[in-house]
C-alpha cells in the first residue's frame, strides 16, 4: 500500500501547487476539451466518454504506482522516465498526423528521477546482469541517466513544458502534477493562461529540431 503523505503536507510542495475544487478550477483555455475531460474523470470520477477517435496525448513517468484512469479508444499515452517527452518528439508528431491537439504533460511526487545518483548502480547492476561489460553499462547509465535525472519534480515540469511550447507552439498543453497518495491532479502555481494559450514561437528553427536526441 502507498504510504506517501499528501502533497498538502509536504513541504517540498507547499504553495505550488493549485488544487481542483470544483469544475471551475480548470483553467478557461482547456474548458471543453479532452483535457477539462480527463481532470474531471481523475480528480471528480466523471466518465469519459470516448468518440472513437483519439483525442488526447498523455506523457507522463513510467512510475508504477500511478494508473492512469482512461478507456480504450481515447488518447495516445507515452511513458518514460520523468515523464519528459525528450526523445519522443517524432511520437508526438505522429499523433498531430492522427488529429490530436492537446496534450496533457503529468509529474507526479517522488519521482525516482530526482535521485539518479543513488540509483544509478542499481541501474549499471541489472545491465550487467543481462550480460553487459561493468564499462559499457557505467558509460550508458551516465549518458542516459544524465539526460533523465531532473533535481526538483515541478521545475522539471516547467522545463519540459516550456521546451515543448517551442517545439510545438501551436499544441494546448496541460502542465499537471499527480499526487501519489490518492492520484489526485493539481495545476502548478506558476501555469498561468499566458503561457498555455499563446504560441511561443510561430517558427520552430531548423537549427533546433536539429538538436534533437
Amino acid at each position: 500500500m502507498n504510504s506517501l503523505p499528501s502533497v498538502k503536507m509536504d513541504e517540498n510542495y507547499r504553495g505550488r501547487l493549485k488544487e481542483f475544487h470544483t469544475k471551475d478550477d480548470i483553467p478557461a483555455e482547456w474548458r471543453d476539451t479532452p483535457i477539462e475531460a480527463f481532470i474531471l474523470s481523475q480528480n471528480f470520477g466523471w466518465p469519459v466518454q470516448p468518440s472513437g477517435h483519439p483525442e488526447l496525448l498523455i506523457s507522463t513517468c513510467i512510475e508504477f504506482r500511478y494508473a492512469l484512469p482512461i478507456p480504450r479508444m481515447y488518447a495516445y499515452v507515452i511513458r518514460r522516465a520523468s515523464g519528459r517527452v525528450i526523445g519522443s518528439e517524432f511520437s508526438v508528431g505522429y499523433t498531430l498526423s492522427k488529429g490530436v491537439r492537446n496534450l496533457v504533460l503529468i509529474g507526479h511526487n517522488d519521482c525516482g528521477m530526482c535521485k539518479m545518483s543513488e540509483n544509478a548502480p542499481g541501474v549499471v547492476a541489472a545491465f550487467v546482469e543481462q550480460g553487459w561489460s561493468k564499462e559499457a553499462a557505467e558509460a550508458y547509465v551516465q549518458k542516459h541517466g544524465t539526460r533523465h535525472a531532473i533535481e526538483d519534480e515541478l521545475d522539471s515540469l516547467k522545463d519540459e513544458f516550456m521546451r515543448l511550447k517551442t517545439l510545438f507552439p501551436k499544441i494546448n498543453i496541460a502542465p499537471l502534477f499527480v499526487c501519489l497518495h490518492d492520484s489526485r491532479l493539481y495545476l502548478p502555481e506558476w501555469y498561468s493562461k499566458d503561457l498555455g494559450c499563446e504560441p511561443a514561437y510561430n517558427h520552430v528553427s531548423d537549427q533546433l529540431i536539429a538538436s534533437l536526441p
